[in-house]
């Protein structure tokens, strides 16, 4: 057997025999083996586990890691015990915090505690993961803050007090394929864990640096009045660009947009390009091979024009799984610039004490993006400011989380395109502001706010909930398949909405509110397909918000009295519709405005005597028509009050309200001769109304002179 074949069959022996062998030597003919697990040696590195001593222990599990990454160890282990992290002699001082190395596992058991020394610093990182840092597991163990003991007021030292926001336990800057699993960051004056970029300033340049000139798509210079290119090539010979592949221009004056393309090239030839790079949002990667580029601005105004060169990076790849993130006053987790984050199977908790007070939040202020964003199966509760809030970035997937603050997520318009889905609310709910898609999720006791140009709300499920509908665009958000359950009354309405169009489909909303099943004034173009109520509550005036109800059922409670109202301007076409109820059906008047309604191919049916006025009391409208619908009564005991009334009680003598009213092709029938339309109070300067091709079975008509009472025909039984 060849020395190769021995060093292979070797290799694949140690593999599988021991853990703390990781691979061998590239040289067959050494059959080196490589460690894998270095535990820490305390007295080696003048280590102390017993929360002593800070600064050694700082410095030398420092010294020790640096030193396990030199001799090709994976895991660094520390033994179980306490270990004090130095303040250091300023915030956020770089020898006062554990300083990863890459390509290591940094191992705790769950008895092990991180912990940083009490101070009165504005900002700390406990341990730290930074650029050019890449492939670290952080394994287990608790990281802990100096919260509970800290000088907030600052007065040991000279920096600014401040808020004390910036204490964070693990950070990183623009690290790759950092992993996260099994550890707790709890007490922190800020941050349990910090995801960012990476930042190193270039240059700074002024209009006298550019003259008036764009680039064509071969690379070569063209004429333009609108476009500002650089005079000269810049280049990647600055040392600030070392070990770095993306760059941004950012804080831009003197610009008529808010993006700029850049041109690559390669010993003076063309490259490749990037157009429409976006300020704050958007990094340019270098291409393999560029050596120089030139910036193509809008821009009409040299004299006014200024912009910075960065080279930035965000963090990349980043999971976290398995921890748990409480008591920090700031947020559990800050993303400040990360591209592609796992979060999952965590918790976290009890963030309080300076705003913004969330689980997790992701906010680079328009410097870094935060792109690809994953967070799944994890618990969030009690957390003062809310759960998870967006507030930029783009693209998230949000699935089978477990949200129980005040708020639960809450995502702004500068973060679009997430995706929502099986996830339960209790006590808070659901505010898209940036267009996503929400589908098959659970609210209880909680608010769903649509604000977004779109959103879509599918398959949802709401108790003691209230939906609202604020869509900035025209038709903005797709609802369908919601169904609304009130056990109490203690949600105030259960469908809110606003000024813009919507189109909703199947919507089912069951029991009582404490005030209006449905609110908001609506438009003539909102479409609502297959909405059905069931036990509404109209003591508090259950209205409509304008448009066009198809299919829709309402049926009220067993002890309903009072009718659905529609008092309010705006266009309302019912079709195919059924509306039961004990005595009382509408009460249509002109308090907020005058509306115009038609009702088609509709069921109107009360199971009891009349209520007060009348089943359906018409006291003010623009237009009102009932065609080809019928009207049911057949359990009357009484016959004083008609079904159908045009004008208030005593208003004979008062202006006319209604301003139209037509009934044709249609069906009244009751079991007791009453009114089926009285019109006769309809007031002064009523018009002619149109009662034509119906059938009265048992009620009867009692209709003003001038009415249209044409080929009605009435039937004794």
């Amino acid at each position: 057997m060849t020395k190769r074949a021995i060093g292979i069959l070797i290799f694949f022996i140690l593999s599988f025999q021991s853990l703390t062998v990781e691979a061998i030597s590239s040289d067959p003919s050494t059959q080196t083996v490589v460690p894998t697990t270095y535990n820490l040696e305390l007295s080696r590195w003048n280590v102390y586990s017993d929360g002593t001593h800070p600064i050694e222990t700082t410095n030398g599990i420092n010294k020790a890691l640096q030193w396990a990454h030199d001799q090709g160890y994976r895991i660094f282990k520390l033994p179980t015990g306490k270990y004090l992290i130095s303040k250091g002699n300023s915030p956020k001082d770089p020898q006062a915090q554990i300083n990863m190395v890459s390509d290591m596992t940094f191992s705790l058991d769950d008895l092990t505690i991180i912990q940083k020394e009490t101070n009165g610093y504005e900002g700390y990182r406990t341990i730290y993961v930074g650029y050019g840092v890449n492939n670290v597991t952080l394994k287990g163990g608790t990281y802990q803050g100096d919260k509970l003991a800290h000088n907030f007021s600052g007065k040991d030292q000279s920096y600014s007090t401040g808020t004390h926001e910036f204490g964070n336990g693990i950070s990183s800057e623009g690290a790759y394929n950092l992993t996260i699993d099994s550890v707790k960051t709890v007490n922190f004056t800020g941050d349990g864990i910090s995801i960012s970029g990476s930042s190193v300033g270039i240059a700074g340049f002024y209009g006298k640096s550019y003259v008036y000139g764009d680039i064509d798509n071969m690379g070569n210079f063209i004429n333009s009045t609108s476009k500002i290119r650089s005079k000269i090539a810049l280049d990647f010979t600055s040392p600030k660009y070392k070990g770095r592949k993306y760059f941004a221009f950012e804080q831009p004056k003197g610009v008529n947009s808010n993006k700029y393309d850049v041109y690559f090239y390669s010993n003076g030839k063309y490259l490749s390009s990037v157009k429409q790079v976006r300020y704050g949002a958007d990094l340019v990667q270098i291409p393999v091979g560029a050596d120089a580029f030139y910036p193509v601005f809008s821009s009409n105004d040299l004299n006014n024009f200024f912009v910075m060169l960065f080279s930035n990076d965000v963090s990349r790849n980043i999971v976290i799984k398995n921890s748990e993130s409480a008591f920090n006053r700031r947020l559990g987790i800050s993303l400040v610039g990360v591209d592609g984050i796992e979060i999952s199977n965590s918790k976290f908790h009890d963030i309080k004490g300076t705003p913004p007070q969330y689980g997790i939040d992701s906010e680079a202020e328009g410097f870094f993006p935060n792109n690809n964003l994953n967070i799944k199966n994890n618990h969030f509760y009690n957390n003062t400011g809310g759960d998870i809030v967006f507030a930029d970035g783009n693209t998230a997937s949000i699935t089978d989380n477990l949200f129980e603050s005040s708020i639960g997520l809450y995502i702004w318009k500068a973060f679009p395109n997430t995706t929502i889905k099986n996830n339960t609310f209790n006590n808070g709910g659901l505010t898209m502001g940036g267009t996503g898609v929400a589908d098959q999720n659970k609210f209880n006791n909680s608010q769903v706010n649509l604000s977004a140009t779109s959103n879509t709300l599918t398959n949802a499920t709401l108790v003691n909930s209230i939906l609202n509908l604020n869509n900035t665009d025209p038709f903005g958000s797709k609802v369908e398949n919601i169904t609304i359950t009130n056990t109490n009354t203690t949600s105030l309405t259960s469908l809110n909405v606003g000024t813009n169009p919507v189109h909703l489909s199947n919507i089912t909303i069951k029991g009582l509110t404490k005030l209006s099943t449905l609110g908001g004034k609506g438009t003539d173009k909102n479409i609502y397909d297959n909405l059905i109520v069931q036990d509404y509550n109209a003591t508090n005036g259950t209205g409509f918000p304008a448009g066009t109800y198809n299919n829709c059922k309402f049926s009220s409670t067993t002890t309903e009295s009072s009718g659905l109202g529609i008092n309010q301007s705006g266009k309302y076409t019912f079709n195919n519709c059924a509306f039961n109820a004990l005595g009382k059906i509408f009460t249509i008047n002109s308090l907020n405005g005058e509306p115009d309604i038609n009702f088609n191919n509709s069921n109107f049916t009360i199971s009891k005597d009349v209520g007060y006025a009348a089943a359906i009391y018409i006291q003010g409208a623009k237009q009102l028509s009932f065609l080809n619908s019928t009207f049911t009564a057949n359990n009357l005991t009484l016959k004083s009050t008609p079904f159908i009334k045009i004008g208030s009680y005593g208003g004979s003598t008062k202006p006319a309200q209604v301003k139209s009213f037509t009934i044709k092709n249609s069906t009244i029938k009751t079991n007791k001769d009453l009114d089926g339309i009285h019109s006769i109070d309809a007031g002064t300067g009523a018009p002619a109304y149109t009662i034509s091709n119906n059938i009265f079975v048992v009620a009867k008509l009692k209709l003003k002179a001038n009415d249209i009472n044409k080929d009605n025909e009435v039937l004794t039984q």
